[in-house]
This record gives structure tokens, sequence and C-alpha cells, in this order.
């Protein structure tokens, strides 16, 4: 079945315009955007990341000043988006490039796979997308489209690749697999999916054989555990300045600035044995803070102190408009409920 060029025809009238879609002279997306940017979707939709795709852009315009920079302020214009090993991986990968291969993007699968956050999907993209060579990334929208038009719903990784070997546009793949990506975010939607608008709707298996298939499944969430922890916020009201802390490399916010925290428990009545710094038994507020992370709630509680000795303590004190900029989205909201 030859669905590229119904497929190629729909997406140049019909593509997202995207900031990291840009091309250059030679008909070709920038490497380095591509790389960016399908890291930051790793977890994150499109509308969520293109402000922030932009601002990072804007501050490291290309892979030599990403490598030359350091990681707290990789960081800072990564504060928000969540996953912060992503972040911190982009940077080592940017050092790598800079230092190997002379800032240059590898146009094979082995040599990209040596590389820190990069794996057979970022692989595939950059090799299609920014090298416009036949790979095949598969990302859950182009696992939709695939499992919809063959109409095996359970198919395996080897089947879509199968199928997509089938399928693609040797002459322009990278516009290939944007223009699947693109059909399922737009058209072939997981619920309520726009078959009458589809221009594969007389390609497709599920649709002419199988519609049942495409009616709204209902979705049985599972009630997230909660956690407890203890915030300490600490005031010098001399400059009205607050005292804040790097996370450990390793774990939730790794490497973040962070008010420092207790660590975070399942039984709330523990919380009163909990340390914050080295300081035992803080009483706390009941006002809360409550955040929902991918696997548990949080309620993370108030403890705040003025001009608390903190001796050797390591840590910085910023102020509020300082701070915030580098913050994750968990201790803005600490800092814009409890800092005024």
């Amino acid at each position: 079945m030859n669905i590229n060029k119904k497929l190629l025809k729909w997406y140049y009238k019909n593509k997202r315009e995207l900031p990291w879609r840009k091309k250059s002279k030679e008909d070709l997306i920038d490497s380095y955007y591509v790389w960016i940017s399908e890291i930051m979707l790793q977890q994150t939709t499109v509308n969520t990341v293109i402000p922030y795709f932009n601002k990072f852009i804007q501050r490291f315009p290309n892979i030599h000043i990403l490598a030359s920079s350091s990681i707290s302020e990789v960081l800072k214009y990564w504060a928000g988006l969540g996953y912060y090993a992503r972040a911190r991986n982009l940077h080592k990968t940017a050092k790598i490039i800079v230092k190997r291969y002379n800032g240059v993007f590898p146009k094979n699968i082995v040599s990209l796979l040596e590389l820190p956050g990069i794996g057979d999907y970022t692989a595939g993209a950059i090799l299609s997308i920014a090298f416009n060579k036949v790979a095949f990334p598969v990302d859950v929208n182009i696992k939709r489209v695939v499992q919809r038009l063959s109409n095996k719903h359970e198919a395996n990784k080897k089947d879509l690749t199968e199928y997509l070997d089938s399928s693609i546009s040797r002459s322009k793949p990278g516009d290939f697999i944007e223009a699947l990506m693109d059909l399922g975010s737009q058209i072939c939607k997981s619920s309520s999916p726009k078959c009458e608008l589809c221009p594969l709707n007389k390609n497709c298996e599920t649709f002419l054989k199988n519609k049942s298939m495409l009616s709204s499944k209902k979705i049985n969430y599972v009630k997230k555990p909660i956690k407890y922890g203890l915030c300490l916020i600490i005031e010098r009201t001399k400059d009205q300045k607050y005292f804040f802390i790097r996370r450990p490399e390793e774990g939730l916010y790794g490497g973040m600035l962070s008010f420092p925290t207790s660590n975070w428990v399942i039984n709330k009545k523990s919380l009163s044995k909990e340390k914050v710094l080295n300081f035992d038994g803080l009483s706390y507020k009941k006002d809360k803070v409550v955040h929902v992370f991918s696997h548990f709630k949080l309620e993370l509680f108030i403890c705040y102190k003025k001009d608390l000795v903190l001796n050797e303590m390591k840590g910085k004190w910023f102020k509020k408009e300082e701070a915030r900029s580098q913050l994750p989205s968990l201790m803005k909201k600490v800092l814009d409920k409890f800092i005024h």
C-alpha cells in the first residue's frame, strides 16, 4: 500500500508551524533544533514546549554556546519543564559533540546512541528529520496511526517498523515522519479521531473494517499515593533575601535550585521526626503546597524562620525575583504562595 503521496500532499497543506522546523537553504532542518525539541518533547506536550524552546534557543543559539555554559545556567532555562535529568544529559551531550565531533552531530545510529540521553527514538528523529535519512522514530502518534492503518492494534515495534519501511517516502523520509506525527496529533487522535478529514481514510483498515476500535475507551485512572514533606523558608531580614540550596544531582529535581526540604515520606505522622538541613523538630504551618508528579502527589508543609543561624550550611541567598526563574514548578508554588 503506497500512502506517502497522499500523506505528504496533506502535510504540505496542513503542517503545524513549529519553531524547530525552520529549514536552511539546503532544505534541511537544523539538527541542533531537532535534538533540543525532541528532548524537550519527552513527557511534555508541544504547546508547553514551544515557549521553553524559544527562550532556550535565544539563550543557547548553537551547540558551542550550550557546551561552554554552566549546568546551573542550563537548568535555569529548563526550570519548569520537569524531568531535569534531560537537561543534564543535554549539557553532557553538547560537550561531547563539540569535543569529539567539532560541534556537528554524527549521521549514524551507532554514534548517536552512544550520547547521553539519546535513545532509539531521538536518534531516529535526528537522522530522519535533520538529515533526511530513512529511519523509524516511533512516538505515540505514529504508533497509533500505523496500528489503525494496519488494523493491528497490538502491533509491536518490529511490526510498526516493517509497515513504515514499506510505506515511507525514500526521497523525503523526514517530511514523511513529521507528517505522520502531525496526522496523529491533529486528525488520528486517541479519542474522537476525525476520520472524515483523514487523507488516508480509504487506506485505513480500521476505518474500513473495524470502526468499533476507533471509539473512545474508558480510561481507568489509578489513584496516586500521597507523600508528605517539610519545606524550610529562611528569610534574612537585613536584605530580604532567602536561603536556597542545590538539590543533589541524582534524583527528582536533580541539580535544581530549591528551598531546603526534608525527605518526602508516606506516613504523615513521621514528619515530626524529619530533619531539614540539620534542624530537628521544626514546627510547621498548617498551610501547605500540593503538587502532583507523574507517580505521586506531594503535600509540602511550610516551616518559616527569620534570621536562622546557618553556620557552614552550603547554599545561597537570593531575592525573590532573582530566584524565581531558576526554580522548578513546585518551588515556584511555594515562593508565590508564601513570599510576598
